[in-house]
């Protein structure tokens, strides 16, 4: 699988698809790292946007469920 590289492996930015239509770019929303909008880059794109969705759900399921446990 392609994987989309940040500017720092910290970043949990979105990518966005930005430029005119002859001149597309896939932009991180935090590090503005750009890439080609190859259909490849798109796809891998897209794949890591959900997982981040899925990722900050998790994320505050178990924030949620920690903070009703009894201490």
């Amino acid at each position: 699988m392609l994987e989309l590289s940040h500017t720092h492996g910290a970043c949990v930015g979105n990518w966005r698809l930005v430029g005119a239509s002859d001149l597309r770019r896939i932009r991180c929303d935090r590090c503005s790292v750009e890439h080609d909008a190859t259909p490849e880059h798109r796809l891998a794109a897209i794949d890591e946007n959900y997982a981040g969705i899925y990722l900050r759900r998790l994320a505050a399921e178990g924030a949620a469920h920690l903070g009703s446990e009894p201490e």
